[in-house]
């Protein structure tokens, strides 16, 4: 795209009249200095697609990462599972009713009311597809928990109960994948469901799998719990004030993050631990999902920002 813009245009050749008072030098009374409605629609053209250039380039830097990848995936699936029960909720169907009325009305012809079935349906079936293209890309899941777990344990932080706690949490993922990718598998005919249903079948799998990730959740509020009591020994024990803001600044906002996150995610892991659930209603599922990462998506799209 090329990010000079036309010039007006100078081929005509100039116009001179003698001068008079009170009157325009211009010629038929028009303004030279006022552009022309073709060029300002190429300069809105050109502004457009300078916009749309920069937020395809950030979407770009966003997704070369793996991590930036599995987060579009998950944000367009909780977006539209949260817009097909939008669609489908009262309320809206009452909306669309009293608009199509006065439609009607208006133009005093029959119409027939838009199909919201299939628009429905539609979205559903695209959440769908993200979240089985995020199963698939966790497959390889179990080699970053290695790398985490070998890494905590080659490094080890200073205080022993977030040790042990990491520990912990690498432990119950692990379980958490493999059971999952076990599943996953058998769903798709690459593992014979003969030996999945010996153990009670694929459902079974994802359920304990799921148990294993609210293991996870479980843990990471005592994580959290524990780096604020080490936090505010930290902030007594120092004498500047501004030292402290500098030093704990970003760290305290990581931490609120991850708690937004753990606390969004809590009533849902622990509804997808039962069979029959907890009564969480499943129209929510989609908006406290979104919620539960939306801060993190946020700080991955200003980073593009910036580089």
């Amino acid at each position: 795209m090329a990010n000079t813009e036309n010039p007006p245009d100078s081929s005509a050749p100039a116009v001179t009249e003698a001068p008079n008072v009170g009157k325009s030098a211009s010629p038929a009374g028009g303004s030279p200095s006022r552009p022309s409605s073709l060029n300002l629609a190429q300069h809105q053209l050109l502004a457009a697609l300078r916009a749309t250039d920069v937020t395809i380039g950030r979407l770009d830097k966003l997704m070369t990462s793996a991590y930036g990848q599995e987060r579009i995936f998950a944000v367009t699936g909780y977006l539209t599972h949260a817009l097909h029960h939008l669609l489908a909720s009262a309320p809206w169907i009452a909306l669309q009713t009293r608009l199509g009325l006065l439609a009607r009305l208006r133009s005093k012809a029959k119409q027939t009311p838009p199909n919201a079935t299939s628009s429905q349906s539609r979205l559903l079936a695209l959440s769908a597809l993200m979240s089985e293209t995020r199963y698939s890309l966790r497959l390889l899941g179990l080699f970053p928990l290695w790398t985490w777990g070998s890494a905590t344990i080659k490094s080890p932080p200073s205080d022993r109960i977030i040790y042990t706690l990491t520990l912990l949490q690498v432990l119950v993922n692990m379980i958490y994948q493999a059971l999952e990718n076990v599943g996953f598998l058998a769903s798709k005919g690459v593992i014979s469901k003969k030996l999945i249903d010996r153990w009670g079948g694929i459902d079974k799998w994802y359920i304990w799998s799921t148990r294993a990730w609210f293991g996870h959740i479980f843990f990471q509020f005592f994580v959290l719990w524990r780096e604020h009591v080490l936090r505010k020994r930290r902030m007594s024990g120092e004498v500047s004030k501004e030292k402290q803001e500098e030093s704990l600044k970003a760290e305290l906002r990581a931490w609120k993050k991850s708690l937004v996150n753990n606390t969004c995610w809590a009533p849902l892991c622990l509804h997808w631990c039962f069979e029959k659930g907890i009564g969480f209603p499943d129209s929510l599922s989609g908006v406290v999902s979104f919620m539960a990462g939306a801060w993190g998506v946020y700080d991955l799209w200003t980073a593009t920002g910036r580089s």
